[in-house]
């Protein structure tokens, strides 16, 4: 057996080439596990030919309903592709896509290395490389998406992060939070919901500089960088664009439920976080609760279930995340879900040891999709990312002491993957 593991050991760089060819011979099939990834492309591909071809017409008609230019993505990335259109084909841009996913498991194993420097590469690496069972990393590697481009800079902005988070020099840190900042910003001007991270990384940033000369000079770097997108937001009539972009006949109430959102988001955070945690531990955190905290937890719970009102659509065209779908597709009703989301809460709670950066990021998380509909390929892989890198818990306690975990984390990410390909191609 040891014998074994060091024949994997010695070939452990190669482990990211061998999962980018998978994704090489999902681009050779048109793969498309999330089942939207091509139909959105195609669609989105026709406004970055209209920036070719008139470009300020085509920005002053971006997300015009009327203009046939109706979205809610920003118009960067299509206004990239659209100039990579006049250099290359359509298939060779699709193939360069391919290479996003092997960029990013390589920022996100950079980001492991400096918050588990005691952990064995291999670990690591097997780590940083599920992101390639992701149907949503998959599918936006084949059809290009700002989305997957947006998460690429954002995992750099984290790397940049944890570098700032363990220097203690305060000229470096402050060169630190200009390279996290910038690749934040340019995530943002790629799919905007990750501007939402700010808030998180200038929680740190006061917690390091205080209010001195430094904070105020990333504030003006901020809004100097952002001037832009400021003035794209006042010239356009957002909120119409973004309710138009939804297509739905629904109420605003309906469309911004809180309930929906911290149900839905939480039981995709219990998800995508099952085969890591270590559950006999977080029993004992249980029995040892104050029954007063229980009680409060199980108050919360009912409330959010009272005001929960996020319908089942056949085939989950809505979305609605796993605990939902399997929940009205077994018992045509949500009782699983409702069960599953009490259970989310409970987790949040004793995993992440009460301390307020994880609530935070819980929050923000929330924050990050704004809009009505609420599916995976918002928050996959993006809170396994954040879970292993920015939420702070005791990875030794719950993942690393046990070997067999690694084994858990590929059994979920694999059906999740293999889930996907069923619905979509047999189902």
């Amino acid at each position: 057996m040891n014998s074994y593991y060091k024949k994997i050991y010695s070939y452990k760089e190669s482990i990211f080439f061998i999962f980018y060819f998978t994704i090489l011979v999902g681009y050779f099939f048109n793969e498309d596990t999330l089942g939207g990834a091509k139909p959105d492309f195609l669609y989105h591909f026709i406004l970055s030919e209209k920036f070719s071809n008139n470009f300020f017409q085509t920005l002053r008609d971006f997300g015009d309903k009327n203009a046939a230019a109706i979205t809610r993505n920003s118009p960067i990335f299509w206004i990239i592709i659209g100039f990579l259109n006049k250099i290359f084909s359509l298939e060779t841009i699709r193939l360069l896509n391919t290479l996003c996913p092997i960029f990013i498991s390589l920022v996100f194993y950079k980001c492991l290395q400096l918050k588990y420097k005691n952990q064995k590469k291999i670990f690591l690496i097997l780590l940083s490389s599920v992101i390639f069972l992701s149907p949503t990393i998959r599918s936006l590697s084949i059809w290009p998406y700002s989305l997957i481009w947006g998460l690429l800079l954002f995992t750099i902005s984290i790397y940049f992060f944890l570098k700032f988070e363990n220097n203690n020099n305060e000229k470096i840190s402050f060169l630190l939070s200009l390279k996290l900042l910038s690749c934040l910003i340019l995530s943002s001007y790629i799919y905007p919901s990750f501007g939402i991270f700010c808030i998180y990384y200038y929680y740190y940033f006061y917690k390091k500089f205080g209010i001195s000369k430094y904070f105020f000079y990333l504030l003006l770097y901020s809004v100097l960088l952002s001037l832009p997108a400021i003035y794209y937001i006042f010239t356009k009539d957002v909120l119409k664009i973004f309710n138009d972009a939804q297509g739905l006949d629904i109420e605003l109430s309906q469309a911004y439920n809180l309930s929906n959102k911290i149900m839905i988001i939480s039981t995709m955070f219990l998800f995508f976080i099952l085969p890591i945690i270590n559950w006999r531990k977080t029993l004992i955190e249980f029995k040892k609760t104050n029954h007063r905290i229980l009680i409060f937890i199980f108050i919360f719970s009912f409330i959010n279930i009272y005001f929960f009102n996020f319908p089942y659509i056949e085939g989950g065209s809505w979305g609605g995340g796993f605990f939902h779908k399997l929940s009205n597709m077994l018992f045509y009703n949500n009782f699983v879900f409702y069960i599953s989301f009490v259970l989310s809460i409970f987790i949040i709670y004793f995993v992440l040891f009460k301390k307020w950066n994880n609530y935070l990021l819980l929050i923000l998380l929330i924050a990050f999709n704004p809009q009505f509909t609420i599916y995976n390929k918002y928050f996959d892989p993006l809170i396994y990312i954040l879970f292993l890198t920015l939420f702070q818990l005791n990875m030794d306690k719950h993942f690393f002491r046990k070997k067999y975990k690694i084994f858990q984390l590929y059994f979920l990410f694999t059906g999740y993957l293999t889930m996907a390909f069923l619905k979509n191609y047999w189902l």
